[in-house]
């Protein structure tokens, strides 16, 4: 049989199977974050025959640029399934919460998503959500760009990498956000859309940015309920579709949010923006 251990996130993902491992481990950046001594958190069951049974519809949505339909859903027992077209099935039983098991799957954007849909519900368990933003670090502090598709996260965090001297990229599009029970610190991840930036670096995050376009740049912090209101879209859809993921989010959001400050911004794409938010957040 083979495996692969992995540290994501400051987890131990073990990838168990056969074929599939192999396949796993040749996607973009996963060799990055190979990691043998790491204690083992989460294992991934690859190849694993699964028949779905009938299960109540909790949220579907469109993967692969749109090419591809994804079912979440959930059966009598509470077994959650994710269904990939007609590529692959994952299953997901909270009795075994550091098991998640995937069918075969030979389609390479597939089987990634799989992968970080797999990291997603078991990694909360955890502590550990993967956030959709994209994030730069500049002395020795992470900020996190977050927004929606194409209001200008990766502008954004160009703009401190091309103005502000010190600046490196962690990750572009699903970067690891962990909480220990003490501490919050940023992972680079082996998810990180169509940027080539697989990094395993982690930090404390000095802030997260809710961007938006408009025609001047403004900054401000945000109170307690606009800051969850800015955080909570970047977290995996799902979780916010099944009251279990749901509760398990807003606590994990909840004790982020009491260690880290979050603020909106109007921006425009210039260097101006990246001063001002550098400023504001780094002091």
């Amino acid at each position: 049989m083979d495996e692969s251990l992995l540290n994501i996130g400051g987890l131990g993902i073990k990838l168990v199977g056969g074929n599939s491992v192999m396949l796993a481990m040749s996607l973009p950046g996963m060799d990055v974050f190979v990691c043998p001594d790491v204690a083992c958190s989460i294992e991934f069951h690859l190849d694993v025959p699964i028949h779905r049974p009938k299960c109540h519809l909790l949220h579907q949505f469109d993967i692969v640029d749109g090419l591809m339909q994804c079912r979440f859903g959930v059966d009598a027992e509470g077994v959650y399934y994710y269904e990939f077209g007609n590529q692959g099935l994952l299953r997901y039983d909270e009795r075994r919460p550091n098991v998640v098991e995937l069918t075969s799957m030979t389609d390479f954007s597939v089987l990634r998503f799989a992968l970080w849909t797999a990291y997603s519900i078991a990694g909360l368990r955890f502590g550990a959500v993967s956030v959709h933003s994209s994030v730069v670090v500049c002395e020795g502090k992470a900020v996190m760009c977050l927004g929606e598709s194409g209001t200008g996260k990766s502008t954004h965090t160009r703009l401190w990498l091309n103005n502000i001297p010190g600046t490196h990229l962690l990750n572009d599009d699903g970067p690891v956000v962990r909480f220990d029970g003490q501490n919050v610190r940023v992972y680079g991840s082996p998810w990180s859309g169509k940027t080539d930036c697989y990094l395993q670096e982690n930090y404390p995050i000095a802030g997260f940015l809710r961007l938006e376009q408009r025609k001047e740049n403004t900054i401000r912090k945000l109170g307690v309920v606009e800051s969850f209101t800015a955080l909570q879209p970047s977290c995996p859809p799902c979780m916010a579709k099944e009251e279990r993921c749901l509760d398990l989010l807003v606590e994990f959001i909840s004790n982020v949010l009491q260690c880290v400050p979050a603020f909106r911004m109007g921006c425009l794409p210039d260097a101006d923006a990246a001063f001002l938010s550098h400023k504001t957040i780094m002091g």
